[in-house]
């Protein structure tokens, strides 16, 4: 009985947070182009559910944010701040990319080789902070996010050097064989088979926290380190692992990127990813951590930035004005704990002491 009213306190405060974020993005997008609050409504919701085209790019959008939130997941439950999902989403890019270039194989058997390249060089990526971080204790927050811009200049480096395609004007590799192009499940649109695997990867992750005992230790260290050394725990050793799942997740969304939407690599004015590992963030913490919420909330703020995207076409919104909306969002889900307190106050919610 105690769980499930603990469930039931923990939805409706995340639902009270999602209808808040979206409440004051409508009156951020009011004020900042004159129009209606109705007006911007219609705009909105025609950007995000208008058409079947719209409603795709959405869940499109939203793939490469559940799989780094899913990574993202795994690290701060151990109590480590990975700030490098971006990063991390870069070499996965790259592992995906040398898979699909350098290796031939039969289509499925040469996507299973893809995504175990792309998990693996995102992984060693985050790896090598778990290492830092356990081994000299050097603060993860910085490394990650320094390993960031090295990963991006790797990238850069590929594209413009060894990995580029001189028989085309920008610099990016050669486009990758079909073999190594990830199946598309709505016809008529770029929504391709990530979405799934994402599902399966949101399925896995809930499964190893719920069933698992290496699961079980991540969420102990990050609840008590001490107690956890105390029981025997080996904290380097799962602190290392967690930080390779994390990484792992995120290179994952990395070869949806390349292998869903564009089949080659590319850097330099024209990114890879618009910032979705750092998005990832707010999509691990709005979704409260869980497998359940990340899904949701990748698919909440994938809607939202297709229907902010066809509000800068409507209307002219500079793209960065979804930052300061991703940052209203986080500033709600700090808040989700106050609503979840004052939900335990209600008669139905309240527990018995």
């Amino acid at each position: 009985m105690r769980d499930r009213k603990e469930f039931l306190i923990s939805s409706i405060s995340l639902v009270l947070v999602f209808v808040i974020a979206v409440f004051v993005s409508i009156i951020f997008y009011s004020v900042a182009t004159g129009f209606s609050m109705a007006e911007i409504i219609r705009i909105l919701a025609f950007g995000a559910f208008g058409s079947k085209h719209n409603i795709t790019e959405s869940l499109v959008i939203a793939i490469p944010l559940i799989l780094a939130g899913l990574g993202v997941v795994f690290a701060f439950k151990c109590g480590l701040w990975n700030i490098g999902a971006e990063g991390q989403l870069y070499m996965g890019a790259i592992g995906a990319t040398f898979a699909a270039l350098n290796l031939s194989a039969p289509a499925p058997l040469h996507m299973l080789v893809i995504i175990v390249a792309a998990f693996a060089l995102g992984g060693a990526w985050a790896t090598i902070a778990g290492i830092l971080k356990v081994k000299l204790g050097v603060n993860e927050i910085l490394t990650t996010i320094m390993m960031n811009f090295i990963a991006v200049w790797i990238v850069h480096y590929l594209i413009n050097g060894p990995w580029r395609d001189l028989s085309l004007t920008r610099p990016q590799t050669s486009y990758f064989p079909l073999s190594a192009w990830l199946p598309i499940i709505v016809p008529g649109s770029r929504l391709h088979t990530g979405l799934i695997i994402g599902l399966v990867c949101a399925g896995i992750t809930y499964v190893i926290f719920k069933y698992t005992r290496f699961g079980y230790y991540i969420k102990l260290i990050g609840a008590n380190p001490k107690a956890a050394q105390y029981s025997g725990i080996n904290l380097s050793k799962t602190m290392i692992s967690s930080m390779f799942m994390s990484g792992g997740l995120s290179g994952l969304a990395g070869m949806s990127l390349v292998c869903g939407l564009y089949h080659y690599l590319i850097n330099g004015q024209y990114q890879i990813s618009p910032g979705y590992g750092y998005y990832a963030i707010g999509v691990a913490l709005l979704g409260g951590l869980s497998s359940l919420g990340v899904v949701v909330a990748g698919i909440f703020l994938g809607f939202l930035m297709g229907a902010a995207a066809h509000l800068k076409a409507m209307m002219g919104m500079h793209a960065g004005s979804l930052l300061f909306i991703v940052g209203l969002i986080l500033l709600a889900v700090l808040a989700r704990n106050i609503f979840a307190e004052q939900l335990k106050k209600l008669p139905g919610l309240r527990s018995k002491e």
